[in-house]
């Protein structure tokens, strides 16, 4: 039997970490053509399942006990695949939104393509050295022209900027590079990257997928400007100190008021901020880009997920469910265009928790509108993380905030 790429779904639930990642990984498996591995002599190899397995769990749940259950399960048919993927504020797969803590797990194979994975550890102390470390892994594993990676990092601890831009030099071809930052619920403290058997912090992981293939994605996020621009004045890394001059928070302080300010020192990822991040304005780009503070200090210095340049205006930008669900269908929409005709194997959706929580009841939407567009049988995972990956150009290599991104597989 001929197999190009065929992927399939499992959802893992329940209070056992363990019971839980098994129970994903072996419904995905249970979905996936058997396939015989290449002949080491004259026989032929093997049943083998999957290639490469992406694995998206709940913090709620023991992260080492879960990716153990993952490879447990996957030792029977897939005892080499690939496994990659990080813990998460929300999982998403062909059900929709799990409303309850799950583990999401998306089998991959395909009898013409390679698959290879990395890692890359220390994030905190030298983000771009940890992403080139896992790129160039995930290269050494990969032979041959048209190549394209997955990643999924820490921005906790670490820029999530400098990851990418080591991760597309570490993997030394010209390949789009899409995925996106692990969550932990908005606790903002530790969050998880899977690869093989265990689970790391601080680390970035990736997967590198090589051979006749079609894959693309896009990041949106539908919010618009309010108020007058501020122009950055003093920022350091993720931090950014002023605005024209005042403190950072002032942006808030002046359009809200000294009672609405209070609210951004009581939480991680405060609602206000949620509804109404920062926009940042590219000189050399038509969007704009959203920027979520995720810590406040009392002199008005602002923490964010991604750095905010110097010199560059900035806005206070606002949306609605309404106009987050039309952002789906546009994004949706735009995939679909790209992909010319064929017809998707596999759908990565990687979602940002602003959009979660503004879509509150709605969320479950997001995967209906995109299964609407691109196929209600094509199979779905992914996850509400802090920040999603879309480089689909070297040139392009972006973090996003706030935005909701699709990524497809198809064949040729």
């Amino acid at each position: 039997m001929h197999i190009m790429i065929s992927a399939s779904v499992g959802v893992g639930k329940g209070n056992d970490a363990f019971r839980a990642g098994k129970e994903a990984c072996e419904a995905a498996l249970a979905g996936m053509p058997a396939r015989q591995s290449p002949p080491t002599g004259g026989a032929g190899g093997p049943t083998k399942k999957a290639q490469a397995l992406l694995v998206f769990g709940s913090i709620f749940f023991d992260q080492d006990k879960l990716i153990e259950g993952v490879a447990k399960a996957a030792a029977e048919t897939a005892s080499d695949a690939v496994i990659t993927g990080c813990s998460t504020a929300g999982e998403l797969s062909s059900e929709g939104f799990a409303a309850e803590k799950s583990v999401v797990v998306m089998a991959l194979s395909s009898d013409s393509l390679k698959f290879s994975g990395g890692l890359g550890n220390h994030i905190l102390w030298n983000p771009r050295q940890a992403g080139e470390d896992c790129g160039k892994m995930v290269g050494e594993g990969l032979s041959g022209l048209n190549c394209s990676g997955l990643m999924f990092t820490d921005i906790v601890t670490g820029s999530g900027e400098a990851a990418l831009e080591g991760f597309a030099a570490g993997f030394g071809v010209v390949a789009p590079i899409y995925g996106g930052a692990a969550g932990d619920d908005l606790l903002f403290l530790e969050t998880y990257q899977y690869f093989r058997d265990k689970a790391y912090t601080g680390s970035v992981v990736g997967l590198g997928i090589c051979g006749p293939h079609f894959s693309t994605g896009i990041a949106m996020h539908g919010f618009l400007p309010i108020g007058r621009a501020r122009l950055v004045t003093k920022t350091a890394g993720r931090r950014l100190h002023s605005l024209d001059g005042k403190p950072a928070t002032s942006i808030y302080e002046e359009y809200f008021g000294e009672d609405y300010l209070a609210e951004l020192h009581r939480e991680s990822l405060p609602t206000l901020a949620t509804s109404y991040p920062l926009g940042v304005y590219s000189l050399d780009r038509d969007d704009v880009l959203l920027r979520n503070p995720i810590a406040v200090e009392n002199g008005g210095t602002m923490t964010f997920a991604s750095p905010i340049p110097f010199g560059i205006e900035t806005r206070l930008m606002i949306s609605d469910s309404e106009r987050g669900l039309e952002t789906v269908t546009l994004a949706a929409t735009e995939v679909a265009n790209r992909l010319a005709g064929r017809k998707p194997k596999a759908i990565v959706v990687i979602d940002s928790v602003t959009r979660k929580r503004m879509l509150g009841p709605r969320a479950d939407e997001e995967v209906e509108i995109i299964q609407r567009i691109l196929g209600r049988d094509v199979p779905i995972a992914g996850f509400y993380g802090y920040a999603e990956i879309a480089a689909g150009k070297p040139e392009d290599a972006l973090v996003h905030n706030g935005s909701i991104l699709i990524w497809v597989l198809s064949e040729q």
